[in-house]
């Protein structure tokens, strides 16, 4: 006797399949692709590909800073705009930063100058801006230093 796991591997189906509709194993083997892609993060990389093709095909492939704001839009303060930015590409979230800019049509300021508006911080090169505001934050409250524990981007 195979196991159903061998069965499948060498390209047959298991007794439990064989009367299934091709329509039904197509139905059954995407929701097992979608399951597998989730369970490793591929679906939500797709997903911010998808989005930033979107936002891509919607707006042209024009630079996220020469967007024109658009006249319901928000206005978001640009610090805020930039510690978000700092964020995403220091994570190396560069779809999710895309998108990002697109939506906010800020344009960041450079990272440097962030720091020095911020002026209470003293940047690590391997920590983004955010997460020295969150322990600089932390610290205030405590009036005990925070380490963040140092952690190398994916």
């Amino acid at each position: 006797l195979k196991s159903p796991g061998l069965v499948e591997a060498v390209g047959g189906l298991p007794p439990s399949r064989m009367a299934q509709t091709p329509g039904q194993n197509m139905i059954e083997i995407k929701g097992d692709v979608a399951q597998r892609l989730e369970a490793n993060g591929a679906l939500d990389q797709i997903r911010a590909q998808m989005r930033a093709s979107v936002y891509r095909a919607l707006l042209g492939d024009q630079d996220s800073s020469e967007t024109a704001p658009q006249d319901d839009a928000v206005e978001v303060p640009v610090p805020m705009v930039s510690l978000v930015t700092d964020f995403l590409e220091h994570w190396d979230l560069s779809m999710t930063k895309e998108v990002f800019l697109r939506e906010t049509s800020q344009k960041p300021i450079a990272r440097d100058d962030l720091v020095n508006e911020l002026a209470t911080l003293m940047p690590p090169a391997n920590q983004a801006v955010l997460e020295q505001v969150l322990a600089a934050v932390r610290q205030r409250r405590s009036g005990v230093p925070e380490i963040i524990p140092e952690e190398k981007p994916r």
